[in-house]
């Protein structure tokens, strides 16, 4: 009888024990994992990140340059309680200054301490630790720009030498035994394939640096591209020399060849009856006998021009 009654009272006594102010009971279970986790997840650890460089380099009136490479980024090794490693990001860091303005310097040490680190975390390693640095006496110079060309324009017509540009000269600046190297400079390849008669006019940049030198002024100038007929030669032979005048002569000989330069299309098309080669009898004034005359030529279409009259001159007689 008293085992019957004993369990009912045991059973209420542990329902109360554990129903009895539950939800502060369930808060100090939370607080209490929660804490667990904070504890054992600060533990110490360490972490990488990469941050940025930036150089301070001297001004350009040391004329001093440096020709060793330097990094754009040095990984740094951090070391702290594992929570705030994890929350650190590579924005949270300001980049690292080198100050390289004294131009004499030739070993750089990276100072861990120098670098500010956002809570409670300290920089254990630096790689690279330190940076060798290798200078020379700078230079600055003018130098000729160049055009390069790429293609043919129409048929019968060619690019106008020289090809206009604005500016003609750049400036560069760099190490002085690698300036003096540089006499011209070259704009990237500009096509002038199926250009026509006329002018063209285009925005080009300049070919990169080799080295360590560079452009002072923007890399880029404005060319002028002028298309003009192309230029030939045309051999006209056996042409009868005429004798403009009253007196009667005789000449030796009585044909010259003509060489006439003009655009090579009309050079084709040109009728060779409308050349006349003469001389003038006016010339020989009183004179008797043989004497030599120069030869003269009318019917030369404009844009054409006479490059060579085989023989200059003919002997000229006047007959009794």
């Amino acid at each position: 009888m008293k085992e019957a009654v004993a369990q009912p009272v045991l059973r209420g006594l542990l329902v109360r024990l554990v129903m009895d102010n539950l939800p502060l009971k369930f808060l100090a279970v939370v607080l209490s994992v929660a804490l667990f986790s904070l504890v054992h997840s600060d533990t110490d650890a360490q972490r990488s990140l990469y941050v940025d460089v930036v150089a301070l380099l001297p001004p350009p009136r040391a004329q001093r340059q440096l020709v060793s490479s330097l990094p754009t980024q040095v990984k740094i090794t951090l070391r702290g309680s594992r929570s705030r490693l994890s929350a650190l990001q590579r924005e949270d860091f300001a980049p690292i200054q080198i100050d390289l303005r004294d131009g004499v310097r030739r070993t750089y040490y990276f100072d861990a301490s120098a670098i500010d680190v956002p809570g409670a975390a300290r920089v254990t390693v630096i790689e690279p630790s330190r940076l060798d640095l290798v200078w020379a006496a700078s230079a600055e110079r003018k130098v000729p720009i160049r055009t390069r060309l790429r293609g043919t324009p129409d048929e019968g017509y060619v690019v106008k030498k020289p090809v206009g540009l604005t500016p003609s000269v750049v400036s560069i600046a760099g190490p002085a035994d690698e300036v003096k190297a540089i006499t011209e400079v070259f704009t990237e390849e500009l096509a002038v394939d199926g250009l026509g008669l006329g002018g063209h006019d285009r925005r080009a940049q300049l070919e990169p640096l080799h080295g360590h030198v560079s452009y002072v002024d923007q890399a880029a100038c404005d060319v002028h591209i002028e298309i003009v007929p192309e230029l030939g030669e045309r051999v006209l032979r056996h042409l009868d020399v005429a004798a403009l005048g009253a007196a009667e002569v005789s000449l030796r000989p009585a044909v010259v060849s003509l060489t006439l330069r003009g655009p090579v299309r009309a050079l084709a098309e040109l009728e060779a009856e409308e050349i006349v080669p003469y001389i003038e009898l006016g010339a020989l004034g009183t004179i008797s006998g043989t004497q030599a005359v120069p030869v003269h030529v009318r019917g030369v279409p404009e844009g054409f021009e006479v490059a060579h009259v085989v023989p200059s001159a003919v002997l000229v007689k006047r007959k009794k």
